[in-house]
């Protein structure tokens, strides 16, 4: 870049004026090929004052108010665009920034405007179901985003709802905690009874706590059922069974399946595996019942006896504390 004689070179960067023949700006360091403006320099009078130049005096760089994406300077803590490498309010190294995070109430927010693709890269085609799928996801997180700010309306400035709300808050967290961590202490029958039996094997040996006897029955999905009644109110939770005769395991047919009829008109079907060893299974809609009919629903065969037969039941409450 030359310059007549009679012209200065004035940097755009800092304002200062250079010689006809300067490269660089001699306030700032500014290549003046690039940010040098040429301006006419005015007759001077041998008698004349110098004008006064002009001090250049830079502003300080403000910092950038972090924005979701930014990196965090380490040094200074100002936000920079992702792009960049170096602060660009005291030049440290980006290398090692954290970028901010969203507040994560805002990231359940529909995005608004078009998604920003990096440079050079291609959309893919989008098929019909991803279409879809993206309208019913974004209509999904409006309808979430407004019941959860009716929600918040409701509960801070109804106080029947917060009431209710509280109410409903803790019956659930006392059934979880009493399912999790509740007690079974076990229940004896104030009397038994079979709707048959053989003679040298009463309904009573079922529940004798004594695994050497058994209860057994002609196989009749219909008829075999055992009745047991107790002298007041249970909740009752679990069952302990061992099936089949102890002696002869296979000699016998042995309970499939059992269906507990409760005399609140509630029942339970519980499914049984062919062991020997004990079975214990959870008791559904037991509560608050004075007697259980325990009806022989299903069993496993055998080809020695068309007996069934069950050595001995327990059954389990809830412990009342």
């Amino acid at each position: 870049m030359s310059a007549p004689s009679n012209h200065l070179i004035v940097c755009q960067t800092c304002g200062e004026h250079n010689a006809p023949n300067a490269e660089f700006c001699g306030n700032c360091g500014d290549f003046l090929k690039w940010t040098g403006a040429q301006v006419q320099a005015g007759p001077v009078r041998p008698d004349a004052r110098p004008a006064p130049q002009q001090t250049h005096r830079p502003q300080r760089t403000l910092k950038r108010q972090p924005q979701p994406g930014d990196l965090i300077c380490g040094q200074c803590g100002s936000g920079n665009v992702p792009t960049r490498k170096f602060c660009g309010v005291c030049g440290y190294s980006l290398i090692d920034a954290v970028t901010q995070k969203q507040p994560w109430w805002k990231r359940w927010l529909p995005r608004k405007g078009p998604k920003v693709r990096e440079r050079g890269s291609r959309p893919r085609r989008v098929s019909r179901f991803a279409k879809v799928r993206h309208v019913v996801g974004r209509a999904f997180r409006w309808v979430l985003a407004l019941a959860v700010l009716l929600f918040g309306l409701l509960y801070g400035f109804s106080q029947p709802f917060r009431t209710n709300v509280n109410t409903r808050v803790i019956d659930a967290k006392d059934t979880v905690a009493g399912k999790l961590f509740e007690d079974w202490v076990p229940i004896r029958q104030s009397s038994i009874s079979a709707s048959q039996e053989q003679p040298e094997h009463p309904a009573g040996f079922a529940m004798d706590l004594d695994t050497g006897s058994f209860w057994a029955a002609k196989t009749d999905p219909k008829t075999a059922a055992l009745t047991i009644q107790f002298d007041r109110t249970t909740d009752l939770r679990r069952l302990i069974i061992h099936s089949g005769d102890p002696k002869k395991f296979l000699g016998s047919a042995r309970p499939q399946r059992l269906t507990l009829v409760f005399d609140t008109g509630e029942t339970d079907d519980i499914t049984l595996t062919d062991t020997r060893e004990k079975q214990e299974h959870g008791i559904k809609n037991g509560n608050g019942v004075k007697q259980v009919q325990i009806l022989v629903a299903g069993v496993y065969p055998s080809t020695e006896s068309t007996d069934t037969v069950i050595s001995e039941i327990e059954l389990f409450e809830r412990e009342v504390k």
